[in-house]
């Protein structure tokens, strides 16, 4: 694995990230018959965090501690959640309709 690819991998750990999840049920025959598509917020992850600021050029957070860095974590986690639910209420009213089509079509 590059370095850039391990950076990539750490930023988005250390920021947090979306995830699709598909949970699907099958009947006898092997085929589907109730499809579910969500979205899942992966919270930013300390240990990540500390190594993406280890890992940089400029490093102004590198004499902080374990204490200082969760308190860190829970500050921007805070914030993402009132953003993310900004988000999620917009996004709701924008694809509410597909989601009925895609669990009509199964």
């Amino acid at each position: 694995m590059t370095k850039k690819k391990i950076d990539s991998i750490l930023l988005k750990k250390a920021t947090g990230y979306f995830v699709e999840e598909k949970v699907e049920e099958y009947d006898r025959e092997n085929e589907v018959t109730k499809r579910k598509i969500s979205k899942k917020y992966i919270p930013p992850d300390t240990a990540a965090i500390k190594a993406v600021l280890e890992r940089s050029a400029e490093n102004p957070l590198a004499g902080y501690t374990d204490e200082q860095l969760c308190e860190l974590k829970k500050r921007l986690l805070e914030e993402l959640e009132k953003i993310n639910k900004k988000e999620a209420e917009n996004a709701g009213k924008k694809t509410g309709s597909k989601n009925k089509m895609r669990d009509a079509d199964v």
